[in-house]
């Protein structure tokens, strides 16, 4: 995807002398305002898509935004000649293509490719295959948090692609450990790196070596949101009573993550993040029907969820429902903001950590928790296998599956009403 900038006013903050006039900057499905070297302003009735001759400094302000406009261009066909990645561009248009080590840099780079070697760098791919994750709408945090841990081990220092071997990865735990680094944490970050090393392995220009240096390198490690929940317990966690000491606004905001937390349970045991996604046009005639947010890359974005509301979950809705918002519970921050929706879980799971201490369960619960006790308690009812797959939006494994329909409602509500309460749903009656 090409780069592309302008010079336009930054309308996001007005001051006393106007608008600031900046870059703005746009590719690889990212965009950028970009501060001018002198600081320049002009109000909105003094700009028409560029300076008008109403502006009080129109002859001095005219002259340099066209000579700033004739070098911009250039900087742009330098940028998208060069393939450089968003983040190389934003260097480009802040220092001009005069910058001697960038020059030294992409010449490195040029001559890797004529001589035709794998000598394609580590975190100059990762760039790269960040900027294309984004412009197809994936996040990348996790990507983002593995490459942070490797620049540290590295000490900001790139290596090739092809450097990375057995023993190099044997040193990186090694220095994790080390750190205080656990299994999981470290197979999370390996599993990130495996992932770009055979991202850039499938493209053949780069010439990487064939093979997996990560075969035997990452910690097995058992998940730590199996949780047990029994029953009873599940009873004590939606009667929970705050602290007589917390103030009423906290109070209120504990009382709506328990049942936030039970409604996950009562819809299937589903994600929190599919919570915050969840819109009114989601839920009709007494139906919740979704597709789950991890597989929205996938084609036509997975199995289909179409569950019941058992009667217990439409009165959250009603309580809690934000009515005038497009998003069922739009005091959750929408995931698309990707930092302030983990500071709300993570918030979220301290509440449920406290909560599990408190009322001495053997597991602390998280987000996660209800996905797992539910399909727990489904199996304790000897509910159909099939069946609880396809309420909690699995895909069925079986190749042969492909050419069965979706089983019925009855048969698929009476998985959630055995699992929640133990007992078939009540049959609707007929109307006369």
């Amino acid at each position: 995807m090409a780069i592309n900038a302008i010079i336009k006013l930054d309308k996001r903050n007005i001051t006393k002398k106007g608008y600031p006039i900046k870059m703005f900057v746009v590719g690889y499905g990212r965009d950028q305002f970009l501060s001018l070297k002198n600081k320049r302003y002009s109000f909105e009735e003094n700009w028409m898509d560029g300076l008008l001759r109403s502006h009080p400094d129109y002859r001095l302000l005219n002259s340099e935004l066209i000579n700033r406009e004739s070098e911009l261009l250039k900087e742009i066909d330098y940028c998208n000649d060069n393939n450089l990645t968003f983040q190389e561009s934003l260097e480009v248009f802040r220092n001009g293509i005069v910058d001697k080590e960038l020059k030294i840099a992409l010449l490195e780079k040029q001559l890797r490719e004529l001589k035709g070697d794998s000598g394609t760098m580590l975190f100059e791919f990762w760039d790269k295959f960040m900027d294309e994750l984004k412009s197809e709408g994936k996040s990348t945090k996790a990507y983002d948090d593995a490459r942070a841990q490797l620049s540290n081990y590295l000490i900001g220092q790139d290596i090739r692609i092809n450097d990375i071997t057995y023993e190099f990865l044997k040193k990186f735990k090694q220095y994790k450990y080390q750190n205080g680094c656990n299994d999981g944490g470290l197979a999370t970050y390996l599993r990130k790196i495996k992932t770009v090393f055979l991202e850039a392995q499938k493209r053949d220009s780069l010439n990487i070596k064939p093979g997996n240096p990560f075969k035997g390198s990452i910690p097995e490690t058992l998940t730590s949101e199996n949780v047990e929940l029994s029953r009873k317990e599940f009873k004590k966690f939606k009667k929970y009573e705050p602290s007589k000491f917390s103030s009423e606004v906290n109070k209120l905001k504990m009382l709506r993550k328990i049942q936030l937390w039970n409604f996950q349970v009562l819809i299937g045991g589903h994600d929190f993040i599919d919570l915050a996604t969840l819109e009114w046009s989601n839920i009709k005639n007494g139906r919740i029907r979704f597709r789950r947010r991890k597989n929205r890359s996938k084609k036509g974005g997975g199995p289909l969820v179409d569950n019941i509301i058992l009667p217990e979950a439409l009165n959250i809705i009603q309580k809690y429902g934000t009515k005038n918002g497009k998003r069922v519970f739009a005091f959750i921050p929408d995931p698309k903001i990707e930092t302030d929706y983990a500071d709300y879980r993570k918030n979220f799971n301290r509440a449920l950590r406290k909560i599990s201490q408190d009322l001495e369960f053997e597991h602390i619960m998280k987000t996660k928790s209800p996905r797992y006790i539910f399909r727990t308690w489904a199996g304790e009812e000897r509910c159909d296998f099939l069946s609880t797959k396809q309420v909690q939006g699995q895909t069925i494994p079986d190749v042969s599956m492909r050419y069965q329909s979706s089983l019925s409602n009855e048969l698929v509500a009476n998985v959630i009403c055995k699992t929640i309460y133990q007992k078939k749903c009540k049959p609707k009656k007929k109307k006369k």
